[in-house]
Parts: structure tokens; C-alpha cells; sequence
């Protein structure tokens, strides 16, 4: 399983991100590989992990029209963006 690990300071939320947001989340629901996504703010901090069945299946969502487009966006929204892809193996 891959965790892919989005955190990000928060510069400002506004109606289109909470449009974007809700889409993409949606989206990244019906992709293939897709887990599980939850997504948490701590004062000016978002912190979003998603789970996905392999690198193959986090790439594609890398590549999906929807979300470049979102990521596109981010210096709206953010004062900084960082991605951690993590290799997570069950015990």
C-alpha cells in the first residue's frame, strides 16, 4: 500500500477551493486503487493522507485531468505545499 501524505499552510480557503476539494475527493474515490482518504486542519495547517494499492494507482491519480487542475490552483489556497509518498507494508 502507498500513503501519500499532502500537507500544506493554509493562505485562503474560499468558495472554489471547497468546490475543488469536494470534487477531487470524489474523484479520487472512483479512480482505480484508490483506499482511503481523510483529511484533517490544525490552525493554518491541512493535512490529507490517501492510501492507494500500488505506484502504479498513485501515478494515474497524479496524471488526472481533475487534480492537475486543482494543483494548478494551490498558490491560491496555500502558502506552501509539500508530498510525501510512503511505501506502507501491514504487519
Amino acid at each position: 500500500m502507498i500513503k501519500v501524505f499532502f500537507i500544506a499552510k493554509i493562505k485562503n480557503f474560499n468558495e472554489e477551493y471547497y468546490d475543488y476539494s469536494k470534487r477531487v475527493r470524489e474523484k479520487a474515490e472512483t479512480m482505480p486503487g484508490f483506499i482511503n482518504l481523510t483529511s484533517e486542519e490544525k490552525d493554518d495547517v491541512e493535512i490529507t493522507i490517501s492510501s492507494w494499492k500500488t505506484w502504479e494507482d498513485v501515478d494515474a491519480w497524479r496524471k488526472d485531468e481533475l487534480h492537475m487542475e486543482a494543483k494548478a490552483k494551490s498558490k491560491e489556497w496555500y502558502h506552501w505545499v509539500k508530498g510525501i509518498h510512503v511505501e506502507a507494508k501491514d504487519e
